[in-house]
């Protein structure tokens, strides 16, 4: 286990990327990875790669080698990447990873050269688009993946950042707040009634309140105030975790909408729906490709809309109704239950 502790308890720092805090500018790589090679990357190549096949007929077979060849690249280049830098994590915290640029080089410039010189311009785009794009999407999923295990095994975030004096890209490890700093950090966002602030806490919601929950309450520690205060507290916890549960069926929604787009694209291409457009004239275009497309963007923008704001006005209320005195004394009381428990 690594026996690193990076101090992170600073509630000044307000900021985030991808829902953590940026303490030292960093981007947080699992989530970055992941949502770049399933939820960006992929359906943008799939819809492309049909798109120009439609279009220029590239699919032919020696292009089809080119998707293999790709992801099978970039498959490899994602475990050389994730199992040399944990490795490096593993004993000196945070690393420079100087090899990424040679392995990029080697990896995907020089084919794109090789193609473009070698072969001939006019095959330069299709290599582009099926050799590229897999090998992206490989690379991405296959080592934010790894990380991913790394981070649950060690028990740390890991983090990336290119700074301006360091020509390759640095990555280093922090270790996750404990559960007591994070309940200070929503105590004291409630206190300043910052909304989305309080919700930042929501991957925490269910142990905050099952925390809040175990504070004592016998009358000659608790009085009234405190009473009504950690009730609301509770409230806007519920408030939280229904926000996230929300959140996450719009998410699988939207994921599964977009790989049911992908599969319908090349059932459509497999049985030659396209010529529609020859016989019906523009609209069957649309109404073919644009339109699903289309939804599945709109609805899970509308969907988290009207979430995000009935989460706002109900936390509003909640938040209306609690004043910093009972705030201040509920810190105390949890001061003096974390030192019972420990």
């Amino acid at each position: 286990m690594i026996l690193v502790e990076t101090v992170q308890i600073g509630m000044g720092i307000r900021g985030t990327i991808g829902g953590y805090p940026v303490s030292r500018l960093g981007i947080p790589v699992v989530p970055l990875r992941l949502f770049f090679g399933l939820i960006f990357t992929l359906p943008i190549f799939s819809f492309f790669a049909v798109m120009v096949h439609i279009r220029f007929g590239w699919f032919v077979f020696h292009r089809q080698v080119y998707v293999i060849l790709g992801a099978i690249v970039g498959v490899l280049t994602g475990y050389l990447e994730a199992s040399f830098i944990s490795e490096k994590l593993r004993k000196e915290i945070e690393t420079v990873a100087w090899f990424l640029l040679p392995l990029g080089l080697i990896t995907w410039v020089l084919p794109l050269a090789y193609i473009y010189f070698f072969v001939g311009a006019n095959e330069f785009l299709p290599f582009g688009v099926y050799y590229f794009f897999p090998s992206i999407e490989a690379f991405s999923i296959t080592s934010g993946i790894l990380f991913r295990r790394f981070e649950k095994k060690q028990n740390v975030k890991v983090f990336m950042f290119f700074f301006p004096r360091v020509p390759y890209p640095k990555y280093w490890i922090e270790t996750p707040k404990t559960l007591k700093i994070e309940l200070f950090g929503f105590l004291d966002a409630m206190a300043d009634k910052e909304i989305s602030w309080a919700l930042y806490y929501g991957k925490y919601a269910k142990q905050l309140k099952s925390l809040i929950q175990k504070l004592p309450e016998r009358k000659h520690e608790v009085n009234v105030k405190v009473l009504k205060a950690k009730e609301l507290i509770e409230n806007l916890l519920d408030e939280i975790i229904k926000f996230n549960q929300e959140s996450l069926k719009i998410a699988i929604t939207f994921v599964a909408s977009c790989a049911a787009y992908i599969a319908y694209m090349f059932f459509a291409v497999a049985n030659n729906y396209f010529g529609a457009p020859q016989t019906y004239g523009p609209a069957a275009v649309f109404l073919i490709l644009l339109l699903p497309f289309i939804l599945i963007l709109v609805y899970p923008f509308l969907k988290r809309r009207k979430l995000t704001k009935e989460y706002e006005r109900k936390s509003r209320f909640i938040l209306d109704k609690i004043d910093a005195e009972s705030l201040a004394v509920i810190k105390d009381l949890v001061k003096l239950a974390e030192m019972r428990r420990k």
